[in-house]
């Protein structure tokens, strides 16, 4: 072998180890996106979580392109001469893949741990697990069914380690840009499909169960008709195999995720359109409060012309009687419950009938004077959902139980603080997770349907640069919200 040829066969082994780390950084960043946007779990992937695996892939492109710059340089002068061992600077590219491995899935672990904000090491050991084997599967679903295109795919199979030989080579390469391209496909639509348009979509343990004994499926069948020697795989080891199996092994996939987004948008909706329904309903109560005070200004306008009338006419008797009247009326109109912002005793009121019922004591202290400088359907959207789950915690405990649910509200010279506090069942409970970052959490038996109110609740306080903050401690959940004062 001439120093030429040597090169060459190292160039040709330089190639698909970087197209391999790449279709791995690829996967790896796949599985942390999923594991956000499809199994709920509580983090953001940033520039600062994606560094770790940034930088290993490009350490070791830079290596690689040293490397060979290294031995064209030094093989050049000898390029048709006999080579020598000790004359390259690696004599095989892939003996140092023990520690690249070691690099990439430490790097992972470090991403994962920068991205996640909840059991951080338990979710980068899943991570971890999670590439190797989504890695595995790409690959083994890409060479197996490339090998299906030849008249001897087990042949072609033991041809693609041989890269030194031509159609070895072509194998090899073949694979892994299909391989790489098929990682791209699945991490560009992950990003611009999910992660770009801030979506989620919470998928079940049984539909996760499913998807690992597909894939199983599809492992097996591949492996069985090449170390099966049966006749039946014999005949349909070729084309068709070559075709149907990145069919199955791929698109299918894709299919069931599409089938379980349709039906998780739907049922969404249904929920949004109840939520919005409700929301309705306040602003409805909140618009006819507000058309019953301006009819009774008018009344009371009338009614203190008319007492001026009797008390000028020293109608004192008269006058006396009116002024009860007025008194009772203004008494039955006034609300039991006041907040200092008018769509807040609109909720307040509702919700208190709710409490009434199942003898849960309310409490209200503190005003908001002026009110929260909200518009009413953002007011609705926080405190109406904040006081259903309130309400539910406390139909949780039992009946004998001390079920309460406070309302305290500050204004300061920044902020309006609106603190609200109701017993609940345990300390830790569910209701303690509501307001966790990045997760949707929810009380529901059904948890891919539901917790929207929560997010909804979040989005809202968000839209104001407000601050939530909740504890949960001795049976008692406290929810605070910090609103800055428009000054």
């Amino acid at each position: 072998m001439t120093c030429g040829e040597m090169f060459k066969s190292q160039l040709n082994m330089f190639i698909p180890l970087i197209l391999d780390n790449l279709a791995g950084v690829l996967v790896a960043f796949s599985v942390i996106m999923i594991l956000i946007c499809f199994f709920g779990k509580e983090g953001k992937l940033t520039r600062k979580s994606a560094l770790p695996l940034t930088i290993f892939f490009i350490f070791f492109l830079i290596c690689y392109v040293i490397v060979v710059i290294y031995e064209f340089t030094t093989l050049r002068k000898t390029w048709n001469e006999p080579y020598q061992e000790g004359m390259l600077l690696v004599q095989y590219p892939g003996a140092p893949i023990g520690l690249c491995r070691f690099m990439f899935y430490s790097c992972i672990f470090l991403s994962a741990m920068l991205t996640f904000s909840k059991k951080r090491i338990r979710t980068a050991l899943f991570t971890m697990l999670m590439t190797i084997g989504l890695i595995g599967y790409v690959m083994l679903e890409t060479t197996y069914s490339v090998s299906f295109f030849f008249d001897d795919p087990r042949q072609a199979m033991v041809d693609m380690t041989n890269i030194d030989d031509y159609v070895g080579r072509m194998l090899s390469y073949i694979c892994v840009l299909v391989s790489t391209f098929i990682c791209l496909i699945i991490f560009l639509a992950l990003y611009f499909g999910m992660i770009k348009k801030s979506r989620t979509m919470y998928i079940n343990w049984k539909y996760r169960v499913l998807f690992i004994l597909w894939e199983s499926l599809m492992i097996g069948l591949t492996l069985m008709a090449f170390i099966s020697s049966d006749t039946i795989y014999e005949t349909c080891i070729r084309y068709e195999l070559g075709v149907i199996m990145p069919i199955i092994g791929f698109v299918v996939p894709f299919m069931f995720i599409s089938i379980i987004s349709r039906r998780y948008v739907v049922e969404k909706s249904k929920i949004q359109e109840n939520y919005i329904a409700a929301e309705l309903d306040y602003l409805n109560q909140y618009k006819k409060d507000q058309n019953e005070t301006r009819a009774f200004r008018r009344e009371i306008k009338n009614n203190l012309a008319s007492l001026s009338t009797l008390y000028s006419n020293n109608n004192i008797e008269e006058a006396g009687e009116q002024l009860k009247l007025l008194l009772g009326n203004i008494k039955a109109m006034s609300p039991k419950y006041i907040t200092g912002d008018e769509m807040l005793d609109c909720i307040v009121g509702m919700k208190t009938s709710k409490m009434e019922e199942e003898k849960i004591d309310f409490i209200i202290d503190g005003v908001v004077d002026g009110g929260l400088g909200m518009k009413p359907v953002d007011i609705c959207s926080i405190f109406a959902n904040a006081m259903d789950n309130a309400i539910e915690a406390c139909e949780k405990l039992p009946e004998e139980s001390d079920k309460w649910i406070k309302l305290d509200m500050k204004k300061t010279d920044k902020f309006f603080s609106v603190t609200l506090s109701n017993t609940m069942v345990e300390e830790g409970s569910i209701a303690g997770k509501l307001f966790g970052d990045g997760e949707r959490v929810t009380t529901k038996k059904d948890r891919s349907l539901h917790g929207f109110g929560t997010q909804n609740m979040k989005a809202t306080i968000s839209k104001y640069d407000g601050i939530e903050k909740v504890s949960a401690k001795d049976g008692v959940f406290t929810l605070t919200i910090l609103i800055p004062r428009n000054m």
